[in-house]
């Protein structure tokens, strides 16, 4: 760490304020230290702590892209990015997702045990308490909710509040001890120097946050309610649905009268989702929202909209009520960002953009509510080309594998040739019996099995019978040895507790699931990596494409960008997303990863592609 580090922290007014109020209102006291072991000076000027800041070769604290330095800056600065850039910022929150990650099971700081099932369970793990506790070192000096709870909110606390001062100093003192103990754990690598430099890309993205045609949303959100109350209504006439109670589908005389209206719209017991109990699956079919939807997607467009009033009468919102709820006063969304995925994959939330999808038609209609910053701006979507299968392809080194990405072929159709036959399967892509091959059978299975996923698991995935899940691994694993061959070396790899990507990415693998885990960790997170690198290069090569960046949907990336300016700035953007990877270890080959871009549109849903 360079000789003029500074660890700080500092205390704002209710973090939930974060994008409604300006610095000089949402900042209150800043305590920073200079070095090792230096003391740790408080103040409440903003000015001085910029000050101390920009003087600074290196920043340290905890959570500080996402929070303290967009405070501390505004929303409507770059110089936290700036800062990232020239590698003056080191993040102990993000650090310690990378060298000190959270285990599947752990008792925290006030002895609780948790348990972490899926990536949004491991926030706790990452708070400032509990790394101090996990790594054994001194932390926070008490609960400052007693505090504001005592002088009615945080922005009432005074500031000569000797207990408040005193917490703000041991705050300073546990960062700076967190970051020497994850030093000590994990060491500091050229991987993790450009994690801090992504996580400071995610936060510009969070700041520049996305417009919404609040309107529209409303309109949406009212016709919903609408339709919802009539087919419940239907619902209550027909199958005898009780509507009084706040669970109704909790209860026996619910699920037998759901159970016969959805039999006659054509879905049974059998497609629907299991239930779960202590993270493991049940022999009893889940009601639950989004499975409901995900079956009810193929049915007709009445079993759909049967599923959406269901789903939202267990409690799923819907996505124009999401993006409402999720509002800040200057009109737009500022979604949170985090990469607590083990491959390092991004997760947005408050929305969460990754449940607006442009493969269901009824999902894609919600997009249209996100709209550009400007009003002389257009939106412009670019994504990667299969780009998880590139990944496989360059990574095994497997030549006829990569066929499927030259030019004018297609790797759905191909697959099915490999498994059924051209003569079976037909050339005419319009033909329904072609289709059924292509779409049904090989698209519904290609992408699960590129990360070994096994025959039951893909008949369950794709709804297709389990001979013909069988058939499809028999056939791929014979044309595609080289992928095979790949697949064993990182199995084997995952045996020992953890895969290393080439970026330098260790990523645990559990015992006993190294099967499947390690080719999908190499597989999503070299895609990951893919798209990390291209927002690096853009924002080395013009800062500005950083501020026009809307949102991050896996291996797709949305800006706003002057409509005026679409000749500089398309060129400039998919030039830095394309590439061509090969693994730097010589046991691959090169494969090219294109980028396309979408129609520039007013809306998300006209920009999709």
């Amino acid at each position: 760490m360079a000789q003029r580090a500074l660890f700080f922290d500092i205390e704002t007014a209710s973090a939930d304020l974060k994008w409604t109020l300006p610095p000089e209102e949402m900042f209150r006291l800043g305590g920073y230290s200079w070095g090792a072991d230096g003391p740790v000076h408080l103040t409440a000027d903003l000015e001085e702590l910029r000050d101390v800041i920009r003087s600074a070769d290196v920043v340290v604290g905890h959570n500080i892209h996402a929070f303290d330095l967009t405070v501390v800056f505004g929303k409507d600065s770059i110089e936290p990015l700036v800062m990232a850039l020239e590698n003056r910022v080191w993040d102990t929150w993000t650090h310690a997702t990378l060298v000190h990650p959270a285990p599947s099971s752990y008792v925290d700081h006030t002895g609780r045990r948790r348990t972490v099932r899926k990536p949004e369970d491991a926030l706790p793990w990452y708070s400032l308490e509990n790394q101090a506790f996990q790594l054994g070192v001194a932390g926070k000096l008490m609960d400052l909710s007693e505090l504001a709870e005592e002088f009615g909110g945080y922005d009432k606390i005074p500031l000569d509040d000797e207990r408040y001062r005193a917490y703000l100093v041991e705050d300073v003192l546990a960062s700076r001890r967190v970051a020497r103990r994850l030093i000590q754990l994990g060491g500091q690598t050229p991987y993790h120097e450009r994690e801090q430099i992504n996580a400071a890309i995610d936060a510009q993205n969070s700041r520049n946050g996305w417009r919404v045609d609040v309107p529209r949303a409303e309109a949406r959100v009212a016709e919903l309610a609408q339709r919802r109350e009539e087919i419940l209504e239907f619902l209550q006439r027909t199958y005898d649905f009780p509507t009084e109670g706040a669970a109704p589908l909790r209860t026996n005389r619910g699920k037998e009268a759901l159970t016969r209206a959805l039999a006659d719209f054509g879905i049974s017991l059998d497609e629907l989702p299991r239930t779960k109990k202590n993270g493991k699956k049940t022999d009893r079919p889940s009601f639950a929202g989004e499975g409901l939807i995900e079956v009810a997607k193929n049915k007709s467009p009445e079993a759909q909209e049967l599923a959406q009033a269901v789903a939202e009468l267990g409690g799923m919102r819907p996505l124009a009520q999401q993006a409402l709820d999720c509002l800040q006063p200057d009109g737009r969304v500022h979604p949170e960002i985090t990469t607590l995925q083990r491959s390092g994959r991004k997760s947005t939330t408050k929305p969460g953009l990754t449940t607006w999808s442009s493969r269901d038609p009824r999902k894609a209609i919600e997009k249209a509510y996100f709209i550009p910053n400007e009003d002389d701006h257009v939106l412009v979507e670019f994504d990667y080309s299969q780009a998880d299968a590139r990944i496989v392809a360059a990574l095994s080194g497997d030549e006829v594998f990569a066929e499927r990405f030259a030019p004018g072929a297609d790797a759905h159709l191909i697959t099915a040739w490999i498994v059924w036959g051209k003569d079976v399967v037909g050339t005419d892509k319009n033909d329904p019996v072609t289709r059924h091959y292509r779409n049904d059978l090989a698209k519904a299975m290609n992408h699960a099995y590129s990360y070994n996923a096994g025959p039951r698991t893909l008949a369950e995935n794709a709804g297709v019978a389990l001979e013909v899940a069988e058939k499809f691994v028999r056939e791929n694993q014979r044309a595609y040895r080289k992928v095979e061959k790949w697949k064993r070396r990182v199995i084997k790899e995952g045996r020992r507790g953890s895969v290393t990507n080439h970026w330098g990415r260790r990523m645990i693998v559990d015992k006993d699931r190294e099967f499947t885990q390690a080719p999908a960790l190499y597989g999503q997170s070299g895609t990951r990596e893919i798209v990390v690198d291209g927002l690096i290069r853009m924002a080395r090569r013009d800062i500005r494409s950083i501020t026009y960046l809307v949102a991050q949907v896996h291996d797709a990336l949305v800006f706003s960008l002057p409509e005026a300016e679409l000749d500089y700035w398309v060129p400039l953007i998919r030039e830095c997303m394309e590439t061509t990877w090969e693994p730097p270890d010589g046991t691959g080959m090169a494969v090219d990863f294109p980028v396309s871009a979408g129609s520039p549109a007013k809306n998300w849903m006209d920009a999709g592609h």
